[in-house]
């Protein structure tokens, strides 16, 4: 776990809106009014979105940056199959909403807890390394 200040406010508060539109998501999906998605893969779509607005509420409970950096990961990844998914839907509106709202800043967020875990883990090896010498 890594100290709060040194995870930057907006990628919390980033975190914040992802987790609750997430579980928008989740919500949406098993209410099934998506119509892209048929109702057997609105029961899955459902359910993926509810397990990573679990990941994100313990991450923001925690203020853990690797558990953090996991939720915006897999939002990433479900985000650009659901950009394509609008795509190939024709609904192209929606498609391009991703990339503004939700793609750009998560793969930013994705590389700044990226870089700090990276950075956590050296420190980590460097003080192994002093007790051992």
């Amino acid at each position: 776990m890594i100290d709060t200040k040194s995870i930057p406010k907006w990628v919390v508060y980033y975190g914040i809106l992802n987790a609750i539109a997430t579980l928008g998501f989740g919500v949406m999906f098993y209410m099934q009014s998506n119509p892209t998605v048929a109702s057997d893969l609105a029961w899955f779509a459902g359910g993926r979105n509810l397990a990573i607005f679990v990941v994100f509420l313990v991450a923001l409970i925690r203020m853990d940056n690797k558990l953090l950096l996991a939720g915006f990961l897999l939002r990433f990844v479900v985000d650009l199959g659901d950009m394509a998914n609008s795509f190939l839907a024709g609904d192209i509106g929606a498609g391009l909403t991703f990339i503004p709202l939700f793609t750009i800043p998560q793969a930013v967020s994705v590389w700044i807890l990226w870089k700090m875990m990276a950075e956590e883990d050296r420190e980590t090896g460097q003080e192994i390394e002093a007790k051992t010498a």
